[in-house]
């Protein structure tokens, strides 16, 4: 999915739990600064892009990095964590860029 401009948002399905990718650039994330988190999407609606459909979103967004990752990571075992991945599946999403780029997810 291509970035979203200032104040705008995309409306997704997610398919996946975030996990960690290593870049061959600098991101500023992780013991070696090149990690940013994926995620297996159906774009619905976008600003900016024609393309829509199944894709991956790669990010460094604090929503998925810090707070997505967080749950994931508390979770006591796969059962539960397949249980979150229904709960993120069970409804459409907007992903929302607020006016200073900063990134956050929105239930819909």
């Amino acid at each position: 999915m291509n970035g979203l401009p200032k104040a705008s948002k995309a409306k997704v399905l997610f398919h996946s739990l975030p996990k960690a990718v290593e870049t061959t650039f600098d991101t500023g994330y992780g013991p070696d600064n090149n990690l940013k988190w994926e995620m297996d999407i159906t774009l619905l609606e976008h600003p900016t892009q024609e393309t829509l459909g199944k894709m991956v979103w790669q990010t460094t967004a604090t929503v998925v990095r810090d707070e997505l990752m967080y749950i994931c990571n508390k979770q006591p075992n796969d059962k539960k964590l397949e249980g979150f991945l229904k709960d993120l599946e069970s409804c459409e999403w907007n992903i929302v860029s607020d006016e200073n780029g900063m990134i956050s997810l929105e239930e819909i």
